[in-house]
């Protein structure tokens, strides 16, 4: 019984090193061996194998979560299903033609999290940034009795357009997109830089199943408004909900919303509630060696109406190797000022040497008539354990 122990799990381990370096190559000879040493069942195969069709990144979580099953491990360190720690960072470097510093080298980001399931429906996640602004990101729990079905509660990321709920982790490009950063709680919003989180009460789930995905999702959220690690300071909750609707796999539209009310100094140094109200609709498509985004976002920040929109187009040369991108961001801080407006256009180039570790190459190119043409270069190297 030790001997095949021994035996299963380096082979499991041989299995993370060749799918981390080498993927793509000989997937269906190693499923075939982990099936014939009954490491993961035929159905778990065949399910990977549909994956890869479809799209590269979730065939890598169901091959890392294969190999984790050999091991019978989740990730980051061996302790339980009901307990594991993980982490990444990030180190950014970047060189521009404006601003009083036109060169930096930083630490943006050093994220451990605390991840877990309790049992079957219940699940709890602590996520702690020990990077340049120290804060505690999300701390929450979620019981889940079944697909149609999800409550979550604590702090994490609002349910407002497709780029937000994305994790730096895994974002195509460097930067958020101009309306993101302004108008989903992160830097440039009325509430300050956020992280796009907030403390709240969240309902959603998954509706009619088709294969292997479901056509319908639906969020719906309370939250104090205030943005992540700030007490409320009004007695408003605010409204966040979200639907997605998949009509084929691959192929995924959304509609988002967000009324509330925020708490800041006016024009007249007054502070005071101001009505902040945002929606956004958009789309993403992702299947085999493409993937495409584009949405729409329109806010109301105590009657100034900001509005933008983006669209990213990526080819990915091989799963988990090279992926290239061209990206074109518009956003507009007042509707009612004209030739305020600021574009920008990006290319990017992303290499990944391991499970979710990789190089990014971004230029920037922008264009204002507050800024006028602004050059921005910026590296960036993410290491996730």
């Amino acid at each position: 019984m030790q001997k095949k122990l021994m035996k299963t799990a380096s082979l499991a381990f041989l299995f993370i090193l060749y799918s981390t370096f080498s993927f793509g190559q000989s997937v269906d000879d190693i499923l075939n061996v982990l099936v014939k040493k009954e490491v993961i069942t035929l159905e778990e195969a065949d399910e990977i194998k549909l994956s890869a069709a479809e799209s590269p990144k979730e065939q890598e979580s169901l091959l890392k979560a294969a190999s984790n099953k050999a091991l019978g491990v989740k990730s980051g360190f061996d302790n339980s299903d009901k307990f594991t720690v993980s982490a990444y960072g990030q180190v950014l470097y970047q060189a521009k033609d404006y601003g009083a510093i036109n060169n930096d080298l930083r630490l943006t980001n050093a994220v451990v999290y605390v991840h877990g399931n309790l049992n079957p429906k219940i699940r709890y996640m602590i996520m702690y940034d020990f990077g340049w602004n120290k804060a505690l990101h999300e701390l929450w729990g979620e019981y889940t009795p079944i697909d149609a079905f999800n409550i979550k509660f604590g702090q994490f990321k609002v349910p407002l357009t497709l780029e937000n709920p994305v994790a730096a982790l895994f974002r195509e490009s460097i930067f958020n997109s101009q309306s993101i950063l302004a108008l989903t709680g992160n830097a440039r919003d009325v509430i300050g830089a956020r992280a796009g989180r907030d403390a709240g009460l969240q309902i959603s789930g998954k509706l009619f199943k088709k294969n292997n995905f479901h056509q319908f999702e639906y969020m719906a959220a309370l939250f104090n408004g205030t943005g992540f690690n700030v007490p409320d300071n009004n007695n408003h909750k605010d409204f966040a909900g979200a639907i997605f609707y998949q009509p084929i796999s691959g192929l995924k539209l959304t509609a988002s919303m967000y009324a509330g009310k925020a708490k800041y100094q006016d024009s007249e140094q007054e502070l005071r509630n101001h009505v902040r109200n945002r929606w956004s609709v958009g789309g993403e498509y992702d299947v085999g060696h493409w993937y495409a985004r584009s949405e729409y976002i329109r806010g109301n920040d105590g009657g100034t109406i900001r509005d933008g929109y983006y669209g990213i187009l990526m080819w990915k040369i091989a799963p988990l190797k090279w992926e290239v991108f061209g990206k074109y961001d518009y956003y507009k801080s007042d509707t009612a000022i004209s030739g305020i407006g600021s574009e920008e256009i990006s290319a990017g180039i992303n290499y990944h040497f391991g499970l979710w570790s990789r190089l990014q190459l971004n230029y920037i190119h922008g264009n204002s008539k507050v800024a006028g043409n602004t050059n921005l270069l910026a590296a960036q190297m993410t290491l996730f354990y």
